[in-house]
């Protein structure tokens, strides 16, 4: 079982138990009953009658028994019907208590002590039950009250059947109960106080009210709280309070936005018949004004107040800006009038969605929309009358440029003259350009290219004699077909690789032969020392450097670079033996 189930049974447990005890004690309580009315049952079966005293305190009992199963339940609706019973039977059960019988002073005492401990009980149960707040204190009373007028009654019947013996323990316990009942209604209430000046206050602002709207005043908020204020303010006075300072505020606040409402309105007014003076046409100021009037007409100040703000800044916006608009546009208009480039497209959509906006009464954004057109279209009809000029001047350089391939320029040019045929002066101007800057590198292509051809021996000097003198001879018969057929500047590109591979190759072949040189000096020097080991000519290692060293040589004068450090290579580490066995 788990710790919820665990829980719920346990609490059966223990109602089924309740019930039980419950049952046990209404039986105990029923035969009591009977017991008590035994003797007045027997003398009304024989036809004598009974008085009220011997029925009425049986019928008392048996009416508490009936409660005690209904409070055993638990249940809140249970224990509050058991708590009221309990306010009601106390003062009855007290006289009960104090009531003048036949029976032995002993007993009378040992019934009186028993019946004004359960009093007390009862007493006890109806103040806690019915305690924490004003409602609780009152329903106390009234059931208090109601105790009394029961013990009243218990009195005034034992009256009749046994005399006035019983009069001033009656008389005392109903003044008791009504004394008890008047102090739950009255000094048990801590916020009494606090109560009566709510009610106070209340009935003066509700009075205010009244007033102001016979002045035509708007004050539906404040009439709202003031109402939410009368329901719940004597339960809780406190908050009752709190409602009321709020509805004041609200009143003060509502007075004072009047008179400011009252100013903003005509200024607002002057504001939107200047502008429907500087523009007929317009409508949403006056809209926003009206619709402020309704606003205010129906007590929304606030939203009065900013509806009259919205109207006025409309219509400034109207007044500084729609002659300015309207100029601009007609400006732009005239600027773009039989200009149907394509590159002037976004200009025209400008030019649209501006008469758009002044449509929508927007004229400020409808200035910022063509307030740059037409500077936009004096600079491209400068750019066209630049880009003439340059694409004269590239027409003269192509014409006057010799021994280029003109075929791609005359293309080129012919692109920047439709563009400036059809009004697009930057695109010619920057055709034009790219045709300039292209002549002047081919040109200089064309230059380094021929001065190199007319040097070609000096070229073929440089690798005259090595192994892969075919693969230059090559690659310059490549640089000269480049040049037959006018394409210098890739011409001049394999030339500028030509010399690059060439400058490396020499450099290499240059610290080739400096470490040649080196170990030859250190071979003379350590060939002493290896005639004086007696290490013959033949020894394989003093062969090895020779022929390593013969080998450099010769791949140096091939231009074998690589061949040649390898050989030098060898030729160190065997004139590095040899120097261990000297």
């Amino acid at each position: 079982m788990d710790f919820e189930a665990a829980i719920e049974a346990e609490r059966e447990q223990r109602a089924r138990r309740a019930g039980q005890v419950a049952t046990l004690t209404t039986g105990v309580v029923l035969v009591g009953a009977l017991w008590l009315a035994w003797p007045g049952l027997e003398a009304v079966m024989a036809g004598e009658g009974a008085p009220f005293a011997v029925l009425g305190l049986p019928a008392l009992v048996l009416l508490c028994g009936t409660l005690v199963h209904d409070h055993a339940s638990g249940q809140p609706q249970a224990t509050g019907r058991a708590a009221a019973a309990a306010a009601i039977a106390w003062p009855s059960v007290l006289f009960l208590a104090f009531r003048s019988t036949d029976a032995e002073l002993e007993a009378r005492i040992a019934a009186g002590l028993t019946l004004a401990l359960i009093a007390g009980v009862l007493y006890s149960m109806a103040k806690t039950a019915f305690s924490g707040g004003f409602r609780q204190a009152r329903y106390r009373a009234l059931l208090t009250g109601a105790g009394a007028v029961t013990v009243a009654s218990v009195w005034f019947g034992l009256r009749t059947d046994v005399g006035a013996e019983n009069d001033l323990a009656g008389a005392i316990i109903t003044l008791l109960a009504i004394g008890t009942a008047l102090r739950s209604w009255l000094i048990e209430d801590e916020q009494r106080g606090l109560r009566k000046r709510f009610r106070i206050r209340l009935d003066d602002l509700e009075n205010r009210l009244l007033e102001l709207k016979a002045q035509g005043r708007r004050v539906d908020q404040a009439t709202s709280l003031v109402r939410t204020a009368a329901m719940e303010g004597f339960s809780d006075p406190e908050h009752g309070m709190r409602l009321l300072d709020d509805a004041e505020e609200d009143v003060d606040r509502t007075i004072s936005l009047e008179k400011d409402v009252v100013a903003i309105e005509a200024d607002a007014l002057t504001a939107v018949e200047k502008a429907e003076a500087v523009a007929p046409t317009v409508r949403r100021p006056r809209s926003a004004f009206d619709a402020a009037r309704r606003e205010v007409e129906l007590g929304s100040l606030r939203e009065g107040e900013s509806l009259f703000r919205q109207a006025k800044r409309r219509a400034e916006t109207v007044v500084a800006w729609w002659a300015r608009a309207q100029e601009a546009i007609e400006a732009a208009s005239l600027a773009l009038a039989d200009r149907e480039e394509e590159h002037l497209a976004q200009l025209h959509e400008a030019l649209a969605e501006a008469k758009k906006r002044m449509a929508k009464e927007d004229p400020l954004k409808a200035f910022e929309l063509v307030m740059a057109i037409p500077d936009q279209v004096a600079q491209e009809q400068e750019a066209n009358e630049d880009a003439e000029g340059l694409v004269a001047d590239a027409r003269r350089a192509v014409e006057a440029a010799d021994g280029l391939d003109l075929e791609p320029h005359h293309a080129r040019l012919e692109e920047a003259e439709d563009a400036l045929k059809a009004g697009d002066g930057r695109q010619a101007a920057g055709i034009a350009e790219s045709i300039r800057r292209s002549l002047t590198v081919e040109r200089e292509a064309m230059d380094v290219v021929r001065r190199a051809l007319r040097q070609r021996s000096t070229i073929e000097q440089r690798f005259e004699g090595h192994e892969d003198t075919e693969g230059w001879l090559e690659k310059l018969a490549s640089i000269e077909a480049d040049a037959e057929a006018r394409r210098w500047t890739q011409a001049r590109r394999a030339l500028d690789e030509l010399s690059h591979d060439l400058d490396a190759q020499e450099r290499d072949r240059g610290e080739a032969e400096q470490l040649l040189d080196f170990l030859r000096e250190e071979w003379k020097q350590l060939r002493a020392q290896v005639d004086a080991a007696d290490i013959g000519v033949g020894d394989e290692d003093r062969l090895d450097v020779e022929r390593l060293l013969g080998t450099a040589a010769s791949s140096i004068k091939r231009g074998m670079t690589v061949e040649a450090l390898e050989a030098l290579t060898g030729t160190d580490a065997a004139m590095e033996r040899l120097r261990r066995r000297c």
